[in-house]
């Protein structure tokens, strides 16, 4: 199994791609709210070089979601498919994060197809 991990930028696409792993046969996507480091530090005033300050004041969302979930290796090629297409391509600045984790032991789950 493997922990699939979205740190999603464009909240805008969540529901499309909550319906898409549904599809795929992906449940039990858990959604947290969160945000990065440098919203963190922008609120609590943190003295920090300027560059930084400079990316502060740009167009970055303070909002996140975080989607956690557990899902068969054959299934994240094509969940890496589901977000890529949502977001308009991982790769363009302020969209996301997926990355996955090996799971060696799993416990409690539903038995998906």
């Amino acid at each position: 199994m493997e922990l699939f991990v979205v740190i999603l930028n464009k909240i805008e696409v969540l529901q499309k791609i909550l319906s898409s792993f549904i599809e795929l046969g992906v449940t039990g996507t858990t959604v947290v709210d969160c945000r990065g480091m440098l919203s963190s530090l922008k609120d609590n005033d943190v003295p920090i070089f300027g560059t930084l300050r400079a990316a502060l004041n740009g167009t970055h969302s303070d909002e996140g979601k975080l989607l956690l979930t557990v899902m068969r290796p054959e299934q994240v090629k094509s969940a890496r498919d589901i977000v890529d297409e949502a977001v308009g391509g991982i790769n363009n600045p302020d969209t996301g994060i997926i990355f996955t984790i090996r799971l060696n032991y799993t416990e409690g789950l539903a038995q998906n197809n």
